[in-house]
């Protein structure tokens, strides 16, 4: 993988063809990626928004840290490769310090499908500086599509839950003694791209999402959903480190589901992150 970083000197673009092969615009704190008709673009300095998925004039957000604005202190950023770190504290009561790694194409993920998807894989570490403090955070992905489903995978196989393609809210308690994927799909609106977040039972606490219809003009099934994934205890203790992970998948439309299950079971065989 191909980065070129930006200078005050000198302010370069990629071409079609070098962004069709996958090479990455490293922009201050961030990247920038193709992926056909898409643009997925992150920046450190604005953890809430985490990576953004740019399709025409709509913009949609996935993996952003729920971090509050006016506590938040950027401390240090980095890309190296195809991993972009940052560094932050939270000048409140809970005294946290959070950090950040937003990961591309991950080595683990299929390589079936690696021509044909792009991943972003989220590891999330939190510590307090406090005797001990709340450590609760979320993960937020904010996407407009037409159509939502749900799947697992546990005990080697992997199944769909039933259509519910129109419900407003949904919950998903994590922490089963076995490992456990969840699979939630979105068809990304006016493309025929989907994005699929995963999460690993072990190491979140519950999924909650909501939806609500999106305004006149974009079709009737089609709605805004906000997803959060909640991370690590309510109650943490100084000097333990607590970590967890979310991945996220840009591949091709839910005809081609067979990618939404390979990825679920290499999730699921992953070792689990150190605790």
């Amino acid at each position: 993988m191909k980065i070129e970083k930006n200078s005050s000197k000198t302010n370069k673009r990629l071409s079609d063809t070098d962004a069709s092969e996958g090479k990455l615009l490293s922009a201050g704190l961030g990247w920038t990626h193709q992926i056909r008709s898409l643009t997925t673009h992150l920046d450190l300095e604005k953890p809430r928004s985490g990576v953004t998925i740019r399709s025409g004039d709509l913009s949609q957000f996935i993996l952003g840290i729920c971090l509050p604005r006016q506590t938040l202190k950027f401390c240090d950023g980095w890309v190296r490769g195809n991993d972009a770190t940052g560094l932050y504290s939270i000048d409140d009561a809970r005294q946290l310090k959070t950090s950040g790694l937003w990961r591309r194409q991950g080595a683990w993920c299929p390589t079936n499908y690696i021509e044909q998807i792009t991943t972003v894989e989220l590891i999330l570490s939190n510590e307090t500086l406090r005797e001990k403090s709340d450590g609760a955070l979320a993960v937020e992905s904010s996407l407009v599509a037409t159509s939502f489903r749900a799947g697992r995978w546990c005990v080697n196989s992997f199944h769909w839950e039933p259509e519910i393609l129109r419900t407003c809210q949904y919950w998903s308690q994590g922490g089963d003694q076995k490992i456990t994927v969840q699979c939630l799909v979105f068809q990304l609106q006016d493309t025929d791209y989907t994005v699929a977040i995963f999460t690993r039972s072990d190491e979140i606490y519950y999924s909650a999402m909501r939806s609500q219809p999106i305004e006149e003009g974009r079709g009737a099934s089609t709605r805004k959903y906000l997803l959060k994934s909640y991370l690590f205890p309510t109650i943490i203790e100084k000097g333990v480190l607590h970590r967890g992970r979310i991945l996220a998948v840009i591949g091709p439309s839910q005809t081609k589901k067979s990618w939404c299950m390979a990825t679920a079971e290499a999730f699921a065989h992953q070792p689990a992150l150190l605790q």
